[in-house]
């Protein structure tokens, strides 16, 4: 099962009924907040209760138009992307790229530690379904990104360089 959003995509997909399938977003305001997703087929009194549902858990709830991917998965992986080209261009280091977005914006994490505390995975999940479901060019996972999640590398980390062998 995938983070990304989409419930009317997956009531398709895995043949439940659309009136009665909504999606939440489990990092929506990063884990303080439930975001509830709801599609123009879902019934009223189902989507009230799933709302319902959430508020009970004590945590404030946002309800937001399902897409290919929810507002804070859209900003955390875009965020992430952007900081794995920068380190992927060698135009900063992670650990300088981090310390500079967390005195420079007051993030608590740098957005490649976020990329990590969330995972290479997910963040890369999150990519490709935006990439895929709105055709938008700028949601294409970086070379950065791609290669961490498929060897379960740190984004954080540098790794070795074909220079780390001949120099």
């Amino acid at each position: 099962m995938t983070l990304r959003g989409a419930g009317r995509a997956v009531a398709l997909q895995e043949g439940l009924p659309p009136e009665r399938t909504l999606s939440v977003d489990p990092l929506g305001g990063f884990f303080t907040r439930l975001t509830l997703g709801v599609h123009p087929a879902v019934d009223r009194a189902a989507g009230r209760a799933a709302f319902a549902a959430l508020a009970a858990t004590g945590r404030p709830v946002s309800v937001v138009r399902d897409g290919p991917a929810p507002i804070a998965q859209r900003l955390l992986a875009s965020i992430v992307n952007v900081a794995c080209g920068i380190a992927e261009q060698d135009l900063a280091r992670p650990a300088d790229i981090d310390t500079a977005v967390r005195l420079g914006l007051g993030y608590p994490r740098g957005p490649l530690e976020w990329g990590d505390h969330v995972g290479a995975e997910v963040v890369l999940d999150i990519l490709e379904g935006l990439s895929l479901g709105t055709g938008d060019p700028r949601y294409r996972p970086s070379t950065w990104l791609t290669e961490r999640a498929g060897l379960d590398l740190p984004l954080t980390e540098i790794g070795t360089r074909p220079a780390d062998l001949t120099g």
